[in-house]
């Protein structure tokens, strides 16, 4: 691509920013939050370099919720792992910032079963750990969306890992189209291919002989949550192995409610962003925190960048009575599932999974 695709991409980019901001306003993409505020903070200047990274040039989101195929950037991407670990002090805030490079980058990547991974892991005295964790399996969920098994293979103990892949913006590449109809499924943003890959997903969990953690973003994010759901009695209750979702949408009133009504519940975190719109649909549930930083984000620069890498943020522990039933929730979950039945009346019937 020469300078001037680039440079028309760039512009392309920020005027669909821009569109999209002034068509679904900030406030409407805004949280009902409780009264407390945490204030974090990002000590590793490697980690946001990285972080900016994403759009920096032309437009371009480098490796950060983009698929690749080149086998380069899984090292890149375990280096900031490794980064994370030696440089972010606060055990908590490695686990989130480590999570979230885990569900927008490693996942997004070109993995092979056998690749090792290195991934700073909460220990069960609550502080962190460098462990090795391989590729024990590549599910191919329909046609191409993946999602990786991982388990840890270093003499430490911890929990297998699902981590899903979000959706690929790529109308070039099976799995992108796939994803980005998946993404209007009239049952449930992604809950058709759950449908499908459900009994391999739990088939692995049950072999694997004890409980596992989930972890994605956007797509992988609420596939990760019905998996979290339907799977409960094979997901970890430890308190030092959380599973955890980013910038996911929410599911049915249905199954929230059955969230509510487990005997027992996994150990679960959801993270969602102040000015992004697809955390807007459906019903939220678990222990629910909305991001925000010093400037409003556009709807797309919410969803997909990193945030915590970025050096200041904000944290808000959603309140999921008042979000659940506002007005805005409800007036975008409707408007989904108006496009949605539309679009699939229309053409995606005969694309869907059977």
């Amino acid at each position: 691509m020469n300078q001037d695709d680039f440079s028309l991409s760039a512009q392309s980019f920020k005027y669909w920013e821009i569109f999209l901001s002034w068509l679904f306003k900030y406030d409407s993409r805004c949280y009902v939050l409780k009264e407390r505020t945490l204030v974090y903070e990002n000590p590793s200047e490697g980690l946001s370099r990285f972080g900016q990274t994403y759009r920096e040039k032309m437009a371009s989101k480098g490796i950060i919720c983009r698929v690749t195929p080149r086998f380069e950037d899984i090292d890149r991407t375990s280096e900031v792992l490794k980064m994370i670990y030696e440089t972010v002090e606060s055990p908590q805030m490695c686990e989130w910032a480590a999570c979230e490079v885990l569900a927008k980058v490693m996942a997004y990547r070109n993995l092979k079963v056998g690749h090792t991974i290195p991934l700073p892991v909460m220990g069960k005295h609550g502080c962190m750990e460098m462990a090795t964790f391989v590729v024990d399996r590549v599910f191919d969920l329909w046609n191409k969306i993946k999602a990786f098994g991982f388990i840890r293979t270093d003499s430490g103990e911890g929990a297998p890992i699902l981590l899903f892949r979000g959706t690929d913006f790529s109308f070039m590449t099976e799995g992108g189209r796939a994803s980005i109809i998946s993404d209007l499924d009239p049952k449930g943003p992604g809950y058709s291919i759950f449908e499908k890959g459900q009994k391999p997903l739990h088939d692995w969990l049950k072999k694997e002989g004890r409980p596992g953690r989930v972890i994605g973003h956007s797509l992988g994010g609420v596939v990760a949550s019905y998996t979290l759901i339907h799977e409960a009695e094979l997901m970890s209750q430890n308190p030092y192995e959380c599973s955890y979702a980013f910038n996911f949408p929410g599911v049915s009133e249905k199954l929230a409610q059955d969230w509510t009504t487990l005997n027992a519940r996994p150990n679960f975190q959801g993270f969602v962003c102040r000015g992004d719109l697809v955390s807007k649909l459906g019903n939220l549930f678990g222990d629910i925190y909305e991001i925000s930083l010093e400037t409003p984000l556009s709807p797309i620069r919410a969803h997909e960048m990193l945030l915590f890498a970025e050096p200041r943020g904000y944290l808000h522990e959603v309140d999921l009575a008042k979000e659940n039933s506002s007005s805005s929730r409800h007036y975008y979950s409707k408007l989904q599932k108006q496009t949605s039945s539309v679009i699939y009346e229309f053409g995606l019937k005969f694309l869907f999974p059977n």
